[in-house]
């Protein structure tokens, strides 16, 4: 069984590596929009969940309160990796 908070750390490291600039500081609270996340972010993020997990997010679970930040992310994965 996967955790929330594993995916929490998995998501923070990915995204620190991959999407936002070297000198932006995130942690899985920090507001994903405000921080600069755009539609380019999403599919990198979407991609890294289907190759780590092979789970692609439905696209009625992508939205503001799931993109809110790292948090609310990983337990909409976490919730769809346990429904399966």
């Amino acid at each position: 069984m996967i955790h929330a908070r594993d995916i929490e750390m998995e998501l923070l490291a990915f995204v620190q590596r991959e999407v936002f600039a070297p000198d932006v500081v995130l942690t899985v609270e920090t507001d994903l929009i405000a921080a600069g996340f755009d539609s380019m972010s999403l599919v990198r993020v979407m991609l890294f969940l289907e190759s780590t997990y092979g789970l692609w997010v439905p696209e009625g679970e992508v939205h503001h309160e799931t993109l809110r930040n790292l948090r609310t992310l990983a337990e909409t994965v976490a919730r769809l990796l346990h429904a399966r």
